[in-house]
């Protein structure tokens, strides 16, 4: 009974300092244009991947974050994630609103001080491995990780309206007045964490919605990331 008590904890520790020791990673971001929809993109590879991993008898699995993040931060700060949704379409608070709504967070924290939280939440998913990434600012927060493989999606305009007008019922309009409102917010965002470094030096591989299907678009980022050694 000693021995086998001695065996179970000499393995335990072993997980542990192998747990400790591992390099961060692997991770893979996906960064996107609005209207161009990672999260889909994100799941498929993600099964995708998890197929070739039982295949080859893996021991982790993939999974893919987005709204996991803001899910995370707004229970740190024991609020609803409506009440701090807002960092991440870059719509400053005013100091009034940062007032009223300081009396309904039990956490309150200020603006920058949630986007530095969400970057610490982000770093936690990246470095812990197997983990697709859907925007967030991703691709900067996991740019430290060497296994790691930064995508990112684009289409021409026509495409980006088209899927806007579908999924929110809006004439052409009201959907370009809406993609450029959310492209400027996204670029607030970004600037947050990038600062005015150039876009193009974030992004290992940049693929187009409009001409490359699902499949293909999946299929690109599993090779990727095979020859990256991340599978």
């Amino acid at each position: 009974m000693d021995n086998i008590l001695l065996q179970y904890l000499s393995e335990r520790v072993r997980k542990e300092q192998d747990q400790t020791q591992r390099e961060p990673g692997p991770v893979i971001t996906i960064s996107r244009q609005y209207g161009c929809y990672g999260s889909e993109i994100a799941r498929l590879l993600s099964e995708q991947l998890n197929t070739t991993i039982k295949e080859k008898r893996g021991e982790y699995q993939w999974k893919w974050i987005a709204k996991e993040v803001l899910d995370e931060a707004a229970k740190t700060l024991e609020t609803d994630p409506s009440k701090i949704a807002h960092v991440f379409a870059a719509n400053e608070r005013s100091f009034f609103e940062d007032m009223a709504i300081a009396f309904s967070i039990k956490r309150y924290a200020r603006d920058p001080q949630i986007k530095r939280l969400i970057s610490n939440i982000v770093k936690k998913y990246a470095e812990q491995g197997h983990a697709i990434i859907v925007g967030r600012a991703g691709c900067v927060l996991a740019k430290h990780i060497k296994k790691s493989l930064h995508v990112r999606l684009i289409a021409p305009d026509q495409y980006r309206i088209n899927q806007i007008m579908k999924r929110f019922n809006l004439d052409k309009k009201a959907a370009i007045k809406r993609i450029k409102e959310r492209d400027e917010q996204r670029k607030k965002f970004m600037k947050f964490y990038k600062g005015d470094k150039p876009e193009a030096e974030m992004f290992d591989l940049i693929l187009n919605r409009d001409k490359l299907s699902n499949q293909e678009i999946v299929q690109t980022i599993e090779r990727c990331a095979e020859l990256r050694k991340l599978t």
